[in-house]
């Protein structure tokens, strides 16, 4: 049995709310919960409404790791654009965060050993629990790129043209054409997987997601080998899923 849950939002308020909503969850659940985040557009209201919520009930987020997904490569990590800056404005910086309990991918001169010592801090601290994740124009999820296979595990990638102009590199001081990504066996290990759906140019993806097959054109699509999903979608922007879809979902 599929278990990919679609789940209709009015709006991108609603889905930044139900997705803070799980992450709060995530973590009453398992204080010691690792989770990894996405960066960008999608869940840019998600992580404030996280925090301020984190604080308004005195969330004990001490044990809880955060494991960042993917980073741009050739840019210092202080760079406005870096994966770093975004989830240290929003997430890393307002809970107070230490260096023990956020895993980061450097940006800078960057070799394959950067995967090793990425992978061995997740796995000492018990593999990741929750991976919150958003759906790339061209299908990606993470850094993971369309084409006629994929890597499985951590590994810098090669971007694809749509990738190269993503709206975080704007103001990129020289052209960024790699990335470091966590790979699809490290994002199907993890134990929930919460896709975010929202924003414009996503439409084409969506739709080709909703067909439950599985393709390395369509990074995205291998989460249906995954047992347990949920795909909170934006209702303003993909007004509906698809009956086959959601004939699928239980």
């Amino acid at each position: 049995m599929d278990t990919m849950n679609f789940e209709y939002c009015p709006d991108f308020q609603a889905l930044s709310q139900a997705a803070s909503d799980h992450l709060l969850k995530t973590i009453s659940l398992n204080p010691q919960a690792v989770i990894c985040l996405a960066t960008g557009g999608t869940p840019q209201l998600t992580y404030p409404l996280f925090v301020d919520a984190v604080k308004k009930n005195n969330l004990d987020i001490r044990g809880v790791t955060f494991v960042k997904l993917d980073e741009w490569l050739g840019i210092p990590l202080e760079n406005v654009g870096t994966c770093e800056s975004f989830l240290r404005k929003h997430i890393v910086d307002p809970l107070g965060i230490d260096a023990e309990h956020f895993i980061s991918f450097r940006s800078q001169h960057v070799t394959a050993d950067e995967c090793s010592r990425v992978a061995t801090l997740i796995t000492q601290k018990g593999g990741i629990d929750l991976c919150l994740l958003g759906l790339g124009k061209n299908g990606h999820l993470g850094l993971n790129e369309p084409g006629e296979c994929l890597m499985p595990s951590c590994h810098i990638t090669v971007l694809d043209e749509k990738t190269r102009h993503h709206d975080m590199l704007k103001n990129a001081a020289v052209p960024v054409e790699q990335g470091i990504t966590l790979g699809l066996t490290d994002i199907l290990s993890a134990k929930e997987v919460l896709l975010l759906v929202a924003g414009e140019g996503k439409q084409k993806a969506f739709a080709e997601l909703q067909q439950r097959s599985v393709s390395c054109a369509l990074p995205a699509s291998f989460l249906w080998l995954h047992p347990r999903v949920r795909c909170l979608f934006d209702g303003s922007e993909f007004q509906r899923v698809s009956a086959q879809a959601l004939a699928f979902t239980d």
